[in-house]
């Protein structure tokens, strides 16, 4: 039997700063907080000012942000 476990973490922190830009959303600060927390979760859940609470998961591509049932980019710096 071949189970996928899903491990998702909680970042309340001011230490990782999230901005909506265009078609996706930029990553301005907290680079290495959120690939320290992202080798042991396979999505965490970030709080973005004016958003709320989102989704980021990370792919082949990258980190993308799920909100309302869409993927968006999340583009670094």
């Amino acid at each position: 039997m071949d189970t996928q476990y899903c491990y998702e973490k909680e970042i309340m922190s001011p230490d990782i700063l999230i901005v909506r830009d265009g078609d996706g959303y930029r990553l301005l600060h907290g680079h290495l907080r959120l690939a320290n927390v992202m080798r042991t979760a396979s999505e965490v859940v970030v709080e973005i000012q004016g958003e709320g609470k989102v989704r980021i998961m990370k792919t082949r591509g990258g980190y993308v942000v799920g909100k309302d049932g869409q993927r968006l980019p999340l583009y670094p710096n």
